[in-house]
């Protein structure tokens, strides 16, 4: 898994790339959203679009993750989840009411 990582409009847009299955790839990204805290970046949304598999640590880092930067009264949220994501994240396990979830990155910015 790669994590790239820009700004838009003051907030922190991190792309995820490849599988999202377990370590070091969910201690990465943890860890980088409570550097991000640490920094005082407490509005986060991840690109899920070129993620292939999440598996039940990726959802677990994910909710994680959100935890983190909502102690920081700031908010993580989703934006193209792949139709297979999808299904891990709202219909298996039911996380759509933990997330809001945007189609684009631009529509999960703007909702900041």
């Amino acid at each position: 898994m790669a994590m790239n990582e820009r700004v838009a409009g003051g907030v922190v847009v991190i792309e995820v790339t490849g599988n999202f299955i377990g370590d070091p790839e969910v201690s990465d990204f943890h860890n980088r959203l409570r550097a991000l805290k640490g920094a005082g970046s407490n509005r986060v949304v991840v690109d899920l679009s070129k993620v292939n598999l999440i598996s039940s640590a990726g959802v677990g880092t994910l909710v994680g993750g959100a935890k983190t930067v909502r102690e920081a009264g700031g908010d993580l949220k989703l934006a193209n989840l792949s139709e297979r994501t999808h299904n891990v994240l709202v219909v298996i396990t039911r996380l759509g009411s933990v997330f809001h979830i945007f189609d684009t990155v631009d529509e999960a910015v703007k909702n900041f």
